[in-house]
């Protein structure tokens, strides 16, 4: 009866943690695996499918729409797309409704932060937006573009006006909580390293550059202005970014270029890193106890290596204007003061639980919480894996007509012929995924909206 009656503590301890326990005993990056080895083929589809209607199926619904958009199932990817927004509205509700959202539920604070619903986080929202316009870009749905790039463009707007008052709620939770997140920056350091130069999580010059590429096509030459501008705050030293600025600002003056159009590449190298799990001792009531924590590691990164464009006589590289993976530890470095609570907090309940099965169940209760609580600590490693490890661009200005394009990377190259129209933008997508290079020529932009 002894044994039975703590086997069944166990169970139900299992079953508070829900979707965790995929997550539990495979972790995310290890699921990843199966759909980022090769990202264009249809395998990954039917994988991901079956974890859209799980709590955590934002997150497949962006892998999904990543996936099926590097293997021309535009549709599929647009629908996937759509879907995440949904998750993304109803998040939002439910921050407006709740007061914190440290600990979300009895399961996570027993379990670990797998048991959360995943939560897209802005960097990611980003970029799903960004995705989508390049979607209806490619159909040539112009309205439905512009309505995605401002999207993107505003939940950058949004992150920043939130995110210094969702760190100060989590410190002041530390402080509550008698937590001090500075005694754990020892531990962090790896974290700050693979962070690099990013000093917000939200900051996307990318998506900013791509946006200003359609503004200036349809002679929004304002919006793109605006757009060019705040790509340059983010990287003030960029000589191609800077002018940009110029060219715009000469176009607002009526000095537009003649008889040129403008090629745009924007380009995604390999993949963003993914979390890797550190163990550190958390002091309690009852001394220290072991827990599990999400850091990135520096030397998970990939160097930057730029795609080169070649031309007749002209040669273009790509430079960096998106660092994804430190864009991730970044954001993890943010969240680090209220994980830290979950975590004292969490590692406190599992003292009591387990005192209270030895005290309730005897050896018996007390050796399987002990189980529970070895195998249930597992940091939560779930984050977008198929993003890319960097996002970069460049640009030519050339002559009317078609032209003969050479693409090269240390991985690999293409050669593709492109359209150019005179004041027009052409722009090429290019994805290096691993042992890939996946190019899309996009409709030409021109004329006004």
């Amino acid at each position: 009866m002894l044994v039975r009656n703590g086997v069944a503590l166990l169970l139900a301890m299992v079953l508070l943690s829900g979707c965790a326990t995929r997550s539990l005993f495979q972790p995310y990056p290890s699921q990843a695996r199966a759909w980022t080895a090769d990202m264009a083929a249809e395998g990954p589809a039917p994988l991901l499918r079956k974890g859209v209607d799980s709590r955590d199926g934002v997150l497949y619904l962006q892998e999904l729409g990543r996936v099926r958009q590097l293997s021309g199932a535009i549709e599929d990817s647009e629908s996937a797309f759509r879907r995440a927004f949904g998750h993304y509205d109803e998040t939002d509700a439910a921050a407006r409704l709740r007061a914190s959202s440290l600990v979300s539920n009895t399961g996570a604070l027993l379990v670990n932060d797998n048991a959360r619903p995943y939560v897209a986080p802005d960097y990611e929202r980003i970029f799903a937006h960004a995705y989508q316009a390049l979607n209806y870009w490619r159909e040539n749905d112009v309205t439905a573009t512009a309505v995605e790039l401002r999207a993107a463009a505003n939940e950058q707007r949004v992150a920043a006006n939130r995110r210094d008052d969702e760190i100060a709620a989590a410190q002041e939770a530390a402080r509550d909580e008698g937590v001090q997140p500075a005694d754990f920056d020892s531990h962090f350091a790896g974290l700050d390293a693979a962070a690099g130069e990013v000093k917000a999580s939200f900051q996307n010059a990318w998506t900013f550059y791509l946006s200003a590429l359609f503004w200036e096509a349809h002679g929004e030459y304002n919006d793109a202005l605006v757009d060019y501008k705040k790509a340059l705050e983010i990287h003030p030293d960029s000589a191609m970014l800077q002018e940009d600025v110029a060219r715009l600002s000469r176009a607002q003056d009526g000095r537009v270029e003649r008889d040129k159009g403008l090629v745009a590449v924007v380009y995604e190298q390999g993949l963003v890193p993914a979390r890797r799990e550190l163990s550190l001792p958390i002091p309690t009531p009852h001394g220290l106890f072991a827990v599990a924590f999400p850091t990135y590691s520096a030397a998970d990164k990939p160097r930057p290596a730029p795609l080169t464009v070649a031309v007749d006589d002209t040669t273009a590289r790509t430079e960096v204007l998106t660092d994804v993976g430190g864009l991730a530890a970044r954001h993890l470095r943010e969240q680090l003061p209220g994980m830290l609570v979950r975590q004292t907090l969490r590692a406190t309940t599992k003292y009591n639980l387990q005192k209270k099965a030895n005290d309730d169940f005897g050896p018996v209760g007390a050796i399987l919480t002990q189980i529970f609580n070895v195998v249930s600590e597992q940091a939560d490693l779930r984050s977008w894996l198929s993003l890319p490890a960097y996002a970069q661009a460049t640009r030519l200005m050339l002559p009317p007509g078609e032209h003969r394009l050479q693409l090269s990377t240390p991985g690999g190259g293409a050669s593709l012929t492109v359209p150019v129209v005179e004041q027009g933008v052409t722009v090429i997508h290019v994805v290096a995924t691993p042992g890939r290079l996946i190019t899309r020529v996009l409709p030409v932009q021109e004329g006004p909206l």
